[in-house]
C-alpha cells in the first residue's frame, strides 16, 4: 500500500514539477546557479501554472450532496501556458565586469556593463523549451577591443597598450567572461493529477446544503535527494438556492471556498485558494445522469522556495553555500469555469474547461452516490 501511494504521489507532482524530462535535473538542480532575481524569473511562471491547475477540479456540479451522500476519485488536469511563460531575460545587473591594469607603474581601471557584453539575454522558463539555451557574451575579438578602447580613452600610450604582456592582460580578462546556459521541461501543457472525496451536510428539513471536500496524501519521504512529500487541501461548497425566495428555483446556485497546501522536502512550498460562484443544473433518471455547470472565481496561488547558491565553475565564488529563499506570486486571479458531467449508475465522469492566467482542461472520474 505504501508503494502505491509512493507511486501515486510521484505521478501526482514529482515527476512533473521536479524533474526535467530530459536531464533528470531537479527544480533546486536547475536553479542552484542562479542568483536570487533569475531564479525568480526562472521560476514565477510555474507558480502561475501551478496555480491554475490546482485550483481546478474541486467541484463537478452547483448542487451539494445530500446528507452522508459522497464521491470518491480523481482529477486529471492538463494547464497550457502562453508563449510569454517561457522565455524570460536573464538579469545580469548584479555582476561587476572590472578590472585593475597595472602597466608601467600606472594603474588603468576596466569596467564593462553586462548589458554591452551580452547582447541577447533571453533564455527559457522552467516551462520554456528543454533545448539548453546559451546566453552567451560577445566574441573575445569585439570584448578585446571594447577593453583597448577603454584604456585608450584613460591615455595609455602606445607603447605600453601594444607591449605583449598588455595584449596577454587584455586577452585574459576577455576569455574570462562565461556562458549561462538554462533549459525548460519542455512540456506543451502541464498535467497534474489529484485525488479527491466530498461529503455531503446537508441538513433535512433545514435549508442548509452543503458539503466538504478533500484532498491530498499522506507526508512519505520520497528519496534523500528530494525529501519528504506531503500534499492536502478542503474547502466546502454551500447551496444559496434554498435560500432564494422563489419555490422550485429551476437552477442550483452555490458558493465554494477551497484551499491546498503542497511540500517538497525544505525546496519546495506551494499555497493555493479559490473563491468561487457556481451555478448549474442536473438531471437524474435513476441509473443515468448527466448535468452542466458554469462558475466564476477568484483565485491566488505563492510558491516559496529554499536553496544554496552554488558556482560550480567557481569552488572560490564567496557566495558559495549562500541560502536563497524567496516567494513567488502567480499572475492568478480571476477564472471562469463551464463544464459538464454523467453518470452512470455509481459512475460519475466530468469535464471542464477553465479560462484564467492559464487555461486549464480537467477531467475526472470517480464513485459518487448523491
Amino acid at each position: 500500500m505504501k508503494n502505491s501511494i509512493k507511486l501515486f504521489s510521484a505521478m501526482l507532482l514529482i515527476t512533473v514539477l521536479f524533474v526535467g524530462m530530459a536531464s533528470g535535473q531537479s527544480l533546486e538542480e536547475r536553479i542552484q546557479t542562479m542568483a536570487a532575481k533569475n531564479a525568480e524569473f526562472y521560476v514565477n511562471p510555474l507558480a502561475t501554472a501551478f496555480g491554475s491547475g490546482m485550483n481546478s477540479g474541486w467541484f463537478h456540479s452547483a448542487k451539494p450532496h445530500k446528507l452522508l451522500g459522497f464521491d470518491f476519485g480523481a482529477r486529471a488536469m492538463a494547464v497550457t501556458f502562453p508563449d510569454e511563460q517561457k522565455t524570460f531575460k536573464v538579469d545580469l545587473s548584479d555582476l561587476t565586469f572590472s578590472e585593475t591594469f597595472n602597466l608601467a607603474g600606472t594603474d588603468y581601471n576596466i569596467s564593462l556593463n553586462p548589458n554591452d557584453i551580452y547582447l541577447d539575454r533571453t533564455a527559457p522558463t522552467f516551462l520554456g523549451d528543454k533545448e539548453v539555451v546559451d546566453v552567451s557574451p560577445r566574441s573575445q575579438n569585439e570584448i578585446e577591443q571594447m577593453i583597448t578602447g577603454q584604456l585608450q580613452d584613460q591615455g595609455i600610450p602606445d607603447l605600453i597598450l601594444n607591449h605583449t604582456d598588455t595584449q596577454d592582460m587584455i586577452s585574459e580578462f576577455a576569455e574570462a567572461f562565461p556562458v549561462f546556459s538554462l533549459s525548460g521541461i519542455g512540456l506543451k501543457a502541464l498535467p497534474l493529477v489529484v485525488p479527491q472525496a466530498a461529503v455531503g451536510l446537508s441538513l433535512p428539513m433545514l435549508p442548509i446544503k452543503a458539503e466538504i471536500v478533500f484532498r491530498g496524501v499522506p507526508e512519505i519521504e520520497l528519496s534523500e535527494e528530494l525529501g519528504s512529500f506531503q500534499f492536502f487541501g478542503g474547502g466546502v461548497k454551500l447551496a444559496l438556492d434554498p435560500f432564494i425566495p422563489i419555490p422550485m428555483f429551476p437552477v442550483n446556485i452555490a458558493v465554494g471556498a477551497y484551499t491546498q497546501k503542497m511540500a517538497l522536502g525544505s525546496v519546495f512550498e506551494a499555497n493555493n485558494t479559490l473563491l468561487t460562484l457556481m451555478a448549474g443544473k442536473d438531471l437524474s433518471l435513476l441509473l443515468f445522469g448527466v448535468g452542466v455547470y458554469g462558475a466564476v472565481g477568484m483565485e491566488s496561488s505563492n510558491i516559496e522556495i529554499n536553496y544554496e547558491y552554488m558556482n560550480d565553475e567557481d569552488v572560490n565564488d564567496p557566495l558559495n553555500g549562500t541560502a536563497i529563499k524567496f516567494d513567488l506570486k502567480g499572475e492568478n486571479k480571476f477564472r471562469t469555469t463551464i463544464g459538464g458531467r454523467i453518470r452512470l449508475a455509481v459512475f460519475n465522469i466530468s469535464a471542464d474547461y477553465t479560462m484564467g492566467a492559464d487555461n486549464v482542461l480537467t477531467a475526472g472520474v470517480g464513485i459518487s452516490i448523491r
